[in-house]
C-alpha cells in the first residue's frame, strides 16, 4: 500500500461532481462501514492478483503488515505489504516477492509509486518487486527497466488467469470466509490471554514470513512456553495460533533444506546452535572466550584454597557455574529439527509444495472450509504431502510442546482425494535393462519398437549406444 497522493486528489475531486455524489467504491485502506477491505475494488483486485500467484506455485499472503523498529507504541506498523509471495524451486532455494496492485485507473501517480517500491525493495530485502495496475504506460514501463521492477497489466492479468479458471476464488488466507472469521475472533481473544506476548503472536501471524530460520525457530519456542504459562487457549485461538507456529516451523525447514546444498548437516546443526545461544551463527569468538573465563574462575578458585589449606584450615569446595556451559547448551529440539530439514532436502519435487498444503491443511480444512477439496488442490495432497506433514508436526510438538502440536493432530485425517494413489518409495532404483522382459515378436511397430531401427539395435533403449551409419 503506497500513498499515491496524485490518485488521492483525483479520488476527492470525484467525490465532490454531479451534487456531491459518492463514489460507488473506496479504496482498500478506506472501506465503506460494514465493508472489509476484502470486498473494496483494491481488495478484489488483490485478490485476483494473489489467487494467480498461488495457482502458479507460490506461498501466499495478502495485506501483511511490516513493522517499525523502535517506534512508538500505536505507530508500530509502518505500511504493509499487499501480496507476499514466497517461490520454492526444484532445489528448495526461496525467493520472496511483494506484489503492489493499484486498482485505480489514472497515470499520474506511477513514476511515484515505482521509485518508492525500489526503496521499499531495499528496506525489506526483497528479491523481486511488482507493480500491477489496470493499464501501465510506456513512461512507467521505461522507469521500472531502469529500477528493475516488474509491471503487470489487467491484460496479462487476464490472460494468466484463463489458465487457472478451476481454482476456487476464495480460500484460507485468499479472503476465505472461515479463515477471516477465526483470524478476526483470534483477535478479540488474545486481549483476554496476557500470557502470551504480542510481539511472538504478532510475529508468528505476519512478520515472521520475512525472518530466518533462528528467528523462526525461537519465536516457535517462545510462544511454546508462553502458551503453557496461559494454560487453556480457546478455540479458535488454539488452531490458529498453533497453525501459525506449524507454517513458521515448515517455512524454517525449507529454508535450511536449502542450505544443504552448500553446507553438510552437522555444519547446519552447529551453525543453529550458535545462532540460537550466542545470537550469531558466524560467532567463533564469544563461546573461546567464555571459556578461558570459566578457567580463570577455576584458577582463582584453586589459589584461593591452596593458601587456605597451607595456613592450616579445612579444604572446602564450592562448585560454581560454568558461563559456557550456561549461554552455549543448544535447544534439545535442534536434532529432531535437523532430521525433518533432511527429509525435506530428499524430496524435494513435494516439500517444494508443503507451505502450500499446510495453508490449505490449517487455515481452509481444519477451519471449516471446504475450497481445500477442489480438484485444483488435488495435487497437494499425496500421500508424500501427508507423510512431511506429519513430521513437521512432530517436529512442531518437539519445540513448542504437546499443548501446542496436540492442537493440531486432527490435520491428519485430511488425506488424499485420490484414494487410488500408490504410495511412493523414491529411493527404490528402477530396474537395469538387462532384467526388462523383452517385447513379444509380432509384426506391429507399436507394440514391437525395435521393429524398422538400426539393424544392430535390438529396442529403443539401444538408441544411444549405436553409431548411424554415415554417408
Amino acid at each position: 500500500m503506497t500513498p499515491e497522493k496524485s490518485e488521492a486528489q483525483a479520488g476527492k475531486s470525484s467525490s465532490s461532481t454531479a451534487g456531491g455524489a459518492k463514489p460507488k467504491t473506496r479504496r482498500r485502506a478506506d472501506p465503506k462501514p460494514g465493508t472489509g477491505p476484502e470486498d473494496t475494488e483494491g481488495g478484489v483486485f488483490e485478490r485476483r492478483v494473489a489467487r494467480l500467484e498461488f495457482a502458479e506455485g507460490a506461498f501466499v499472503r495478502l495485506r501483511v503488515p511490516v513493522s517499525a523498529d523502535g517506534a512508538e507504541q500505536g505507530r508500530d506498523v509502518l505500511t504493509d505489504i499487499d501480496i507476499l509471495s514466497i517461490d520454492v524451486d526444484s532445489r528448495l532455494r526461496s525467493t520472496r516477492s511483494s506484489l503492489e496492485c493499484k486498482s485505480g485507473r489514472g497515470q499520474s501517480g506511477e513514476p511515484y509509486t515505482l521509485v518508492w517500491l525500489a526503496g521499499f525493495r531495499q528496506l525489506l530485502a526483497l528479491d523481486r518487486v511488482t507493480l500491477v495496475r489496470q493499464t501501465v504506460s510506456s513512461r512507467g514501463r521505461a522507469v521500472a527497466r531502469k529500477l528493475g521492477i516488474a509491471v503487470l497489466d489487467e491484460a496479462s492479468l487476464s490472460t494468466r488467469e484463463r489458465a487457472h479458471a478451476w481454482l476456487p476464488e476464495r480460500f484460507a488466507h485468499l479472503d476465505g470466509a472461515a479463515c477471516l472469521a477465526a483470524e478476526a475472533r483470534t483477535d478479540t481473544q488474545l486481549k483476554g490471554l496476557p500470557d502470551l506476548p504480542v510481539a511472538v503472536t504478532k510475529f508468528l501471524r505476519g512478520g515472521g514470513l520475512m525472518a530466518d530460520s533462528p528467528a523462526l525457530l525461537s519465536a516457535v519456542e517462545a510462544f511454546g512456553k508462553a502458551a503453557e504459562r496461559q494454560g487453556g487457549i480457546p478455540e479458535p485461538a488454539a488452531t490458529v495460533l498453533s497453525s501459525h507456529a506449524l507454517i513458521a516451523v515448515i517455512l524454517a525447514a525449507v529454508q535450511d533444506a536449502g542450505r544443504l546444498d552448500e553446507i553438510p548437516s552437522a555444519t547446519l546443526l552447529e551453525r543453529l546452535g550458535r545462532a540460537l545461544t550466542v545470537g550469531n551463527a558466524d560467532d567463533l569468538y564469544l563461546l573461546p572466550l567464555l571459556e578461558r573465563a570459566d578457567a580463570l574462575v577455576g584458577h582463582i578458585q584453586e589459589r584461593t584454597h591452596r593458601r587456605y589449606i597451607e595456613a592450616g584450615a579445612e579444604p572446602l569446595r564450592a562448585p560454581y557455574p560454568s558461563l559456557r556451559q550456561i549461554i552455549s547448551e543448544p535447544p534439545a529440539y535442534l536434532n529432531d529439527y535437523v532430521d525433518f530439514v533432511e527429509r525435506l532436502r530428499a524430496n524435494p519435487v513435494v516439500a517444494r509444495e508443503l507451505l502450500q498444503t499446510a495453508e490449505l491443511v490449517c487455515f481452509d480444512a481444519a477451519l471449516g472450509g471446504d475450497a481445500w477439496k477442489a480438484p485444483a488442490f488435488a495435487h497437494l495432497f499425496s500421500t508424500e504431502h501427508h507423510g512431511l506433514m506429519s513430521v513437521a508436526l512432530r517436529c512442531l510438538g518437539t519445540i513448542a510442546g504437546r499443548h501446542v502440536s496436540g492442537h493440531l493432530d486432527h490435520i491428519g485425517s485430511y488425506r488424499s482425494l485420490r484414494t487410488n494413489e500408490p504410495v511412493i518409495d523414491r529411493r527404490i532404483a528402477p530396474p537395469s535393462s538387462a532384467s526388462r522382459p523383452k517385447a513379444a515378436a509380432t509384426n506391429d511397430v507399436t507394440a514391437n519398437p525395435s521393429k524398422g531401427l538400426h539393424p544392430e539395435q535390438t529396442s529403443l533403449l539401444d538408441l544411444e549406444d549405436t553409431e548411424p551409419d554415415l554417408p
